[in-house]
């Protein structure tokens, strides 16, 4: 972040240092409160305070002296706002001391702040106006008499001895006192900002661990994407193009028998979709950021009560989805799926059993699947059977939906219900 700050007829040029982030409130009242008991005691220990403390004082003086000390007590407050005004707190700091006698402290403080989240020429010319300030308001208390007038001789000065004696101070101790009230600032001033480089250092740095360990998984789970389409393409890949082969020797060779063509053909028929749909699934496997698979429109459910009759199955069907155009193709493909896998347990574990299939849905009230057929019991169930229907559900849930199934009816119907919420498809640009 830059910016610039105007200064008479020109421009000088800032940086801003550090993400922006403040201290905590109770670090800058540590910082208010000796400020300005310090403060104080510059208004006391000066010509005015001096003058205070003479027998009758007129009142000019006495409401000169009230105003600087509350001005020394609470001016420092403005330090809760160094972060957001630093230059003007900074500079109307600096020149208050000149004028009224509250020390260079607020000075210094509003300066350290300053150097610490901002640099640049704007900074350096602001910090040659607070030398400038301070010097002249060292040099001023340390030519104040009598030692009562003076924080620099009344601390500095030879112990004992008359508070209103006249004394000197040696003009190296003056340079010293200035020299140092400088260093001390504009070197905290430096350590702040150099905290907060490091800080702003570690934070990037843990950003780039955190994106380079996201690398590191996600190409960890690209090798094991590829290795699971492989096998897959290897294995159902070479069975299925297998099955096509022979279901279409199975139709040529069927001779008169049109119910044996129709089952080879919906065979070799149903083996190409699956070999589609097989490719489809790999090519999600290796890209799964990549272009979503062909959308599959509600209006080819009739389609997959079709090929069920084809099968063999009894089916009694009843689809009625209003305004099927209107839905989200992800909400077409998971009504698709979840009907088809619905027909094949119920193929698989209630052969010979007709299957009564309800789908009905609207943008009102989403879309309901239903299924019922009659139970069939049967060994127990072997472990990893129940997998069609958890991948129902977890369909289901992915799509804001639920799934509902046991027996009914004195436990002699199986009953299956889905219900799904409606999804709007995306407007077209």
């Amino acid at each position: 972040m830059s910016a610039a700050l105007p200064t008479m007829s020109l421009v000088l040029e800032y940086e801003l240092v550090g993400d922006g982030a403040r201290p905590p409130w109770w670090r800058t009242l540590l910082l208010v409160l000796p400020i300005s008991l310090l403060s104080l005691a510059s208004v006391v220990f000066s010509p005015l305070g001096s003058a205070m403390s003479a027998e009758n004082p007129d009142g000019a003086t006495v409401l000169a002296a009230a105003g600087a000390l509350t001005l020394a007590f609470f001016g420092p407050v403005v330090l809760f706002w160094r972060h957001r005004f630093p230059f003007l707190i900074t500079v109307v700091a600096a020149l208050v001391a000149v004028v009224i006698p509250i020390g260079n402290l607020l000075a210094f403080g509003a300066l350290a702040a300053l150097i610490g989240r901002r640099r640049g020429p704007a900074v350096w010319a602001t910090t040659a106006l607070v030398t400038a300030t301070s010097t002249w308001v060292v040099i001023a208390d340390a030519l104040a008499q009598p030692r009562e007038a003076s924080v620099s001789k009344t601390i500095l000065g030879p112990p004992g001895g008359d508070p209103r004696a006249a004394i000197d101070l040696a003009p190296g101790v003056v340079v010293t006192v200035a020299l140092v009230g400088l260093a001390v600032t504009i070197g905290a001033g430096f350590l702040i900002r150099l905290r907060r480089q490091n800080a702003t250092v570690s934070t990037v740095a843990q950003t780039e661990r955190e994106a380079s360990d996201r690398l590191g998984d996600e190409a960890a789970r690209r090798q094991e994407r590829e290795r699971i389409a492989r096998e897959v393409h290897d294995a159902m890949g070479h069975r299925l193009s297998l099955l096509n082969l022979h279901a279409g020797a199975l139709e040529l060779n069927a001779g008169d028998d049109p119910r044996l063509q129709q089952s080879a053909h919906l065979v070799r028929q149903s083996a190409g979709e699956a070999m589609d749909d097989l490719r489809g699934l790999l090519q999600v496997l290796r890209e799964p950021l990549g272009d979503e698979p062909p959308a599959i429109p509600l209006s080819r459910l009739p389609e997959v009560v079709r090929d069920s009759f084809g099968a063999g199955q009894v089916v009694n069907s009843s689809i009625f989805i209003s305004e099927a155009e209107r839905a989200d193709p992800q909400l077409s493909r998971g009504v698709y799926r979840i009907v088809q896998e619905v027909l094949t347990n119920a193929r698989k574990h209630a052969p010979g059993e007709p299957v009564h299939l309800t789908v009905e849905g609207d943008p009102a009230t989403g879309v309901v699947i239903e299924a019922r057929n009659r139970y069939v019991p049967g060994p127990v169930t072997p472990a990893g059977s129940a997998r069609g229907l958890k991948g129902i559900a977890e369909r289901a849930e992915l799509l804001g939906g639920r799934l509902q199934f046991g027996l009914d009816e004195g436990n002699t119907v199986f009953r299956v219900r889905v219900e799904l919420p409606w999804r709007e498809a995306p407007a077209s640009r």
